[in-house]
C-alpha cells in the first residue's frame, strides 16, 4: 500500500469516527430533551402527590359552642308564721306527750313518766346537737322529733328552720304541711305544697297535696 493510499484511508476513518460521535451526541441530546419535557409535563401531578404523602395535614380545631348551664332554681324557704296561732282543729285532738307535758311537774302514771323522761332526754340531745352544729340535718331532726310528739307548733318552727338550710328538700315542707293540717289550717298546708311544686317536682309532695285536696 502506497503512502498516499494509507493517508486517504486514515482520513476516511477520522471522518467516520466524527460522524459517529456527532450521532451519539445528537441522540443523547435528544434523549435529554425528551426526558426534560416529560418531567416538566408531569411535574405538577408528581409535586401534588409528593405533598400529599409527606406533608403533615393542617387540621383546623373545631371549637364547640359553650354549653349554657341553667341557673339553679331558687326556691323560697317555708314562709314564716306566728307560733302563737290559735288552732282550729276539725275535731277534738288528744295530744300525746306534747312539749308542755315534757316539762310539766304534775304527776304522771309510771309508764307515761318513763316515756316523758326519754322524750325529754332526746329533746335535750337533739337541741345540743343543733347548738353545736346548726345545719339542715339537725334542724330537721328536731322538726321530726316534735311532729312525732304531736307538738305541731314546734314542728312548724323547726321545719321553717330546716328549710332555710336546704330550700330544695321536700322533707321540711312535708312536715310543715302536715303540722298545719293537724292544727286545722288545710288551706295553708295546700298553698305551701303548691308553692313548692311550682319550683320543684316531688312525687311525695304531689301525693300529699292530692290527699289534702281530697279532704276538702
Amino acid at each position: 500500500m502506497t503512502p498516499n493510499r494509507f493517508l486517504d484511508l486514515e482520513k476516511r476513518c477520522a471522518k467516520l469516527r466524527k460522524k459517529c460521535t456527532m450521532k451519539i451526541l445528537s441522540l443523547c441530546l435528544g434523549l435529554f430533551c425528551l426526558s426534560a419535557a416529560v418531567i416538566y409535563a408531569y411535574r405538577p401531578a408528581w409535586f401534588g402527590i409528593h405533598h400529599l404523602k409527606n406533608d403533615t395535614p393542617i387540621v383546623t380545631p373545631v371549637t364547640k359552642p359553650a354549653e349554657t348551664i341553667p341557673a339553679p332554681v331558687s326556691v323560697p324557704p317555708i314562709e314564716a308564721a306566728p307560733l302563737n296561732e290559735v288552732a282550729k282543729p276539725k275535731a277534738k285532738e288528744v295530744l300525746f306527750l306534747g312539749v308542755s307535758g315534757l316539762h310539766s311537774k304534775s304527776s304522771l302514771p309510771e309508764k307515761e313518766s318513763e316515756e316523758a323522761l326519754r322524750a325529754l332526754q332526746e329533746e335535750r340531745k337533739l337541741g345540743e346537737a343543733f347548738a353545736k352544729e346548726p345545719d339542715f340535718k339537725n334542724a330537721y331532726a328536731l322538726a321530726e322529733f316534735y311532729f312525732h310528739l304531736r307538738a305541731y307548733q314546734e314542728t312548724i318552727l323547726w321545719a321553717q328552720k330546716a328549710s332555710t338550710y336546704d330550700t330544695h328538700s321536700p322533707l321540711p315542707r312535708l312536715l310543715y304541711a302536715k303540722a298545719k293540717f293537724h292544727l286545722g289550717y288545710p288551706q295553708e298546708a295546700i298553698s305551701s305544697l303548691e308553692l313548692f311544686l311550682s319550683y320543684i317536682k316531688s312525687p311525695e309532695v304531689e301525693a300529699l297535696l292530692t290527699f289534702y285536696k281530697g279532704q276538702q
